[in-house]
């Protein structure tokens, strides 16, 4: 992976937004990296597909999942929407949010509740290690 266009970007040690909110600098042991605001989506969707997939591969184990630390999450609805938006805060105070159809919302509190209960078995192996806050 080593073509005159590529650099290798091993650490990273600050990210800002430009002051008109059109890139994402990402500073670190390489020069200084422009992301346009139109790619942020497609990297979000990327980055934890690379991470579960690299993780995999280092430690030869197909089944490995991954998942983000959530410190805390609301739910709400937009402007009136049908759509139901649960939004998770990360680590570093970063916001994830996701919307659902709302008729989706019991069978979510459903499977919630059967990963949440001592006594259920965990419908996926890998949720073994899946703690829920």
């Amino acid at each position: 992976m080593s073509d005159p266009s590529t650099f290798m970007l091993n650490s990273i040690t600050d990210m800002q937004l430009t002051a008109d909110g059109q890139y994402l600098l990402i500073h670190g042991n390489q020069p200084t990296a422009a992301l346009h605001r139109s790619v942020l989506n497609d990297l979000l969707v990327a980055l934890p597909n690379a991470i579960e997939h690299a993780d995999r591969v280092i430690h030869n184990n197909q089944e490995m999942g991954f998942a983000l630390h959530c410190q805390g999450w609301e739910v709400g609805r937009l402007n009136g929407m049908e759509m139901v938006v649960i939004r998770f805060r990360l680590s570093g105070s970063a916001g994830l949010s996701f919307s659902l159809p709302a008729e989706q919302i019991p069978y979510l509190l459903q499977a919630l509740g059967g990963a949440a209960s001592a006594t259920a078995a965990p419908a996926d192996p890998r949720a073994k290690d899946v703690t829920l806050q």
